[in-house]
């Protein structure tokens, strides 16, 4: 006989709730409200559903459920539980949810701790479902505010990430109970910003991330506030999981943990696989590119629209305040010069008054050079043009100045993004700058130190004939070296088989530094000389390039490698 809701008051075994869900058990309770198994009579399916408890009942949970299902419903991926529905009860809102029959990581760690842990290859694919699952929560623009081992499922076939979008919800100042944890999360897994101030950001789920892989290493649940990178990793682990993957993979992790946000990788750039049964080639690696914006419609290339594609300035040796300005193309054909009254105003002294005029053809810009002092050129070329055409995310020089076709115009989030890449990238080479560098290269270093993994710095120099240090670079040498340090990098990342782009920075006017952890020194060197003979042949028979390779040892610093 079928139980009447109303009239028992609570939700039991074989309750029916709207005429439709069949409650088969509970399937757990949490902090939130519980959780059931039930028979969707109208779809023939088992389902989940969750519901707020009464006596846990807080103001806007109501709200926090219809949240999660309209951001849940938001994101359609297989490794992201599906939402259903959610429906009025006599108990209030209820989230139906998709059905998933395994068990949380939380228990599949205790489980694995009992038999020996992990082997890699468990590790890999648990570890990439999640990171492809939270990548599709953060480009759906949205923040999980709780990841943790306890979120994640395991079935047979797959990883499925629990419980986002309460996150913001929770975050109720007023009926916080004393002692609750910010915004709802769980302190366990909370990174050092997070606990400090409060704020469910993507950078938090990053951190979380990786300490949910890390947990998978030592079978153990961090406390509040632990910091794995504070010993070495040895010390740690109960398995040697970590010793069986690639040394990228384990430097994902750390990156993950630092306390600094902005060196934590992105879930979508994180990758978990053997790189010596795959090909590793430069696009596999995600490497910081300036992005130039979305393609022109159909309509914008056949027919000049104007303000749909901007001039970005990415490098000017004199004037680095003009780096990051971005000039709109409103007119088929604009002047561009030092002068004031040029169309595009470049306040570079390389540049003469009226150095170019620009104009439109079928998409693409063409620079017709008007007889400058210094020139112009097309990318990867050291002749002087008289004419370069520039298509969308292409780069042109003026002098000593370099220009971008990117179809954006400010104020823009992608003006703002390649902004903040020219802060800490240099225009000419792509490679950090020196403040940035050290930063990344102390990151190395101590990653190293964690890992107890070799490291290396490979330092290259451009040198022409009697050239002398103090003299300024001509541009035949700015373009060569611009040449050179992508090439290098490139053969880099391809040789050292690299699933992460490999920290490289600029130290000098022709100076650049590469850092290798993993390669041993011979390995290292075998590595330089090979990128060396390549690279050679690429640059002028003028300017010769030259590497020296740096041995790094516990307790050197990090900027003795650089400078």
């Amino acid at each position: 006989m079928e139980e009447n809701p109303e009239t028992t008051g609570q939700i039991t075994k074989r309750t029916l709730i709207n005429d439709r869900y069949e409650v088969r058990q509970s399937l757990g309770k949490g902090g939130m409200g519980e959780v059931f198994l039930a028979y969707d009579r109208s779809t023939q399916q088992t389902v989940a559903l969750k519901v707020v408890r009464d006596e846990s009942r807080q103001p806007g949970d109501d709200e926090a459920l219809r949240q999660e299902a309209i951001l849940a419903r938001s994101v359609g991926h297989p490794n992201v539980c599906r939402v259903h529905d959610l429906a009025p009860s006599p108990w209030g809102p209820i989230l139906v949810m998709e059905h998933i029959a395994g068990q949380t990581l939380h228990t599949h760690i205790r489980r694995k701790k009992a038999t020996g842990g992990y082997d890699a290859d468990e590790f890999r694919k648990i570890a990439s479902e999640v990171c492809g699952g939270l990548a599709a929560i953060h480009a759906s623009g949205l923040v999980h505010g709780d990841l943790k081992p306890g979120n994640v499922m395991v079935t047979e076939d797959r990883a499925i990430i629990l419980d986002f979008g309460f996150a913001q919800e929770r975050a109720r100042a007023a009926s916080r109970r004393p002692g609750a944890p910010p915004d709802g999360g769980t302190p366990n897994y909370m990174a050092t910003e997070r606990l400090r101030s409060g704020g469910a950001s993507e950078q938090d789920d990053l951190y979380a991330l990786a300490l949910t892989l890390w947990e998978m290493w030592t079978c153990r649940v961090p406390e509040p506030g632990y910091k794995p990178r504070a010993k070495p990793l040895r010390q740690q682990i109960m398995f040697d999981v970590p010793s069986k993957l690639a040394i990228d993979e384990v430097r994902q992790i750390f990156n993950g943990l630092a306390s600094d946000a902005g060196v934590r990788p992105a879930a979508r750039y994180m990758r978990f696989f053997n790189p010596f049964q795959f090909t590793s080639n430069t696009q596999q690696v995600p490497r910081p590119r300036l992005n130039a914006g979305p393609p022109l419609g159909r309509a914008q290339t056949q027919t000049f629209s104007p303000d749909a594609q901007s001039l970005l300035v990415t490098y000017a040796t004199n004037t680095p305040d003009v780096v990051a300005e971005l000039f709109p193309l409103r007119k088929t054909e604009m002047s561009i010069g030092r002068h004031s009254a040029a169309d595009i105003c470049i306040p570079e002294a390389t540049v003469s008054g009226q150095h170019a005029t620009l104009r439109w053809h079928n998409a693409s810009w063409i620079i017709d050079d008007l007889g400058s002092t210094n020139g112009s050129y097309a990318d990867h070329d050291y002749d002087r043009k008289k004419q370069v055409t520039i298509i969308q995310g292409g780069e042109g020089q003026l002098g000593e100045a370099r220009v971008k076709l990117v179809n954006f115009q400010p104020p823009n989030k992608l003006h703002a993004r390649a902004r903040e890449f020219l802060l800490k990238r240099d225009g000419l080479t792509g490679l950090l700058v020196k403040e940035h560098l050290a930063a990344a290269m102390l990151n190395e270093c101590e990653f190293a130190e964690w890992y107890e993994a070799p490291m290396q710095v490979a330092r290259y120099e451009l040198r022409g004939p009697s050239r002398q240090l103090s003299e300024r670079p001509t541009i035949l040498e700015m373009l060569a070296m611009r040449r050179a340090a992508a090439r290098v990098i490139e053969l880099t990342e391809m040789l050292s088989t690299a699933l992460l782009p490999v920290v490289a920075g600029r130290n000098g006017p022709l100076k650049f530094v590469v850092s290798m952890v993993g390669p041993s020194l011979d390995e290292s060197r075998q590595i330089v000389e090979q990128v060396l003979a390549q690279v050679r042949g690429l640059l002028p028979d003028t300017i010769e390039l030259v590497a020296t390779l740096m041995k790094w040892e516990s307790g050197k610093s990090a900027k003795s490698l650089i400078e």
